[in-house]
C-alpha cells in the first residue's frame, strides 16, 4: 500500500511582463474548453471574423423586426378629409370663355352635342369656366367613428392674369336659384362669403325639390358616414384668376389647413369683359 505525500499549501507565483502584453492567463492544469475574462464581458476566442458575422446577423434581425412592425402598424391618411369636387354644368346654366374667334368655335361646331356638352367639348379644351362657375364640394372624414370639424373656408387666389379673350359660349335660362351655398368673389380681399337665408316660399319651394334651403353656417362635423356638401358659386369681373380653397379642420387634439382643387389642380375663373357672347339654344348657335 502506498502512501500519498502530503500535500503542502498552494504555491504564489508572480510574473511580470514587459511592453503590452494582450490577454494573459495562468493556468496550472485545465481540462476542457478555455475562457478568457475581460473585465466584467466574457468573450470566446472566436476571432475577430466571427465577431463580425455575429453583428451583422444581429443587424439583419433587427432590421427585419422593424420592418415588419412598420408594415403591420397602421397607416394614417396624410390629410384628414377626403374631399370630392363636381363641377356644375346644366343645359341652361353654363358660361364658357373659349380662346378661339366666334368664326372659329362656329366653323368647328358639331349639331349633335348637346349644349350641357359644350364645357369638355374637344375645342374647349383650353376654355376657362366664366362667371360665375359653380361646383359642389362634398366633405367627408376617412373613419365613421371619428369626426373631423370643419371651422373655417377661405379662397386663395394664386394668380391674376387679364380676362380671357375668346368667345363666351353660355345657355340660356332664368336665373338660378342657389341654398346652403359658399360665395367667392375673386375680386375682393376678402373672397369668401355666406349669404343669409332665403326668403320663406323660395326656401319652402327648395326643400319640396330636394334641395337644401338652409345658409352655411360652421363649423361642421363630418365622418365617413356623415359628409357634408357644399355648393360653391364663383366669380370675378376684372381678371383671369387661378384659386384654391382652403378648409380649416380640427380632429383629435390637431388642427391644419387642407387646400382644395380642381382634380389635383387649382381652380380657374375668368370674366367674361373680353370675350364675345353666343348664346347656345338647342342646337341653335348665337342666338
Amino acid at each position: 500500500m502506498h502512501e500519498r505525500p502530503e500535500q503542502g499549501p498552494p504555491s504564489q507565483t508572480t510574473n511580470t511582463v514587459d511592453g503590452d502584453a494582450g490577454t494573459v492567463f495562468q493556468l496550472g492544469s485545465s481540462h476542457g474548453n478555455i475562457g478568457v475574462f475581460r473585465g466584467n464581458n466574457f468573450m470566446f476566442n472566436l476571432g475577430p471574423r466571427w465577431a463580425v458575422v455575429i453583428v451583422v446577423c444581429f443587424l439583419a434581425a433587427a432590421t427585419a423586426v422593424a420592418v415588419v412592425y412598420v408594415r403591420s402598424a397602421p397607416s394614417e391618411p396624410a390629410e384628414p378629409l377626403a374631399i370630392a369636387v363636381t363641377p356644375t354644368v346644366k343645359e341652361c346654366d353654363f358660361r364658357w370663355v373659349v380662346p378661339k374667334p366666334l368664326a372659329e368655335v362656329k366653323a368647328a361646331a358639331d349639331p349633335a352635342i348637346k349644349p350641357d356638352r359644350y364645357a369638355t367639348w374637344e375645342h374647349s379644351r383650353d376654355g376657362v369656366q366664366a362667371s360665375t362657375a359653380k361646383f359642389t364640394m362634398t366633405v367627408q372624414g376617412h373613419d365613421a367613428t371619428s369626426n373631423v370639424v370643419i371651422t373655417g373656408i377661405r379662397a386663395k387666389v394664386l394668380e391674376k392674369k387679364p380676362p380671357l379673350t375668346g368667345t363666351l359660349l353660355t345657355g340660356e335660362c332664368g336665373a338660378p336659384t342657389t341654398a346652403h351655398y359658399v360665395r367667392v368673389d375673386l375680386d375682393r380681399e376678402q373672397p369668401v362669403s355666406f349669404p343669409d337665408e332665403l326668403d320663406a316660399d323660395t326656401a319652402a319651394d327648395m326643400v319640396a325639390r330636394g334641395l337644401r334651403a338652409d345658409p352655411v353656417r360652421l363649423p361642421y362635423s363630418v365622418s365617413s358616414t356623415e359628409p357634408e356638401v357644399f355648393t360653391v358659386v364663383a366669380g370675378t369681373e376684372s381678371c383671369d384668376c387661378t384659386w384654391v380653397i382652403e378648409l380649416d379642420w380640427s380632429a383629435g387634439g390637431k388642427s391644419g389647413v387642407q387646400t382644395v382643387g380642381n382634380d389635383g389642380k387649382p381652380f380657374r375663373t375668368t370674366s367674361t369683359s373680353n370675350a364675345v357672347p353666343c348664346v347656345i339654344h338647342n342646337s341653335d348657335w348665337c342666338v
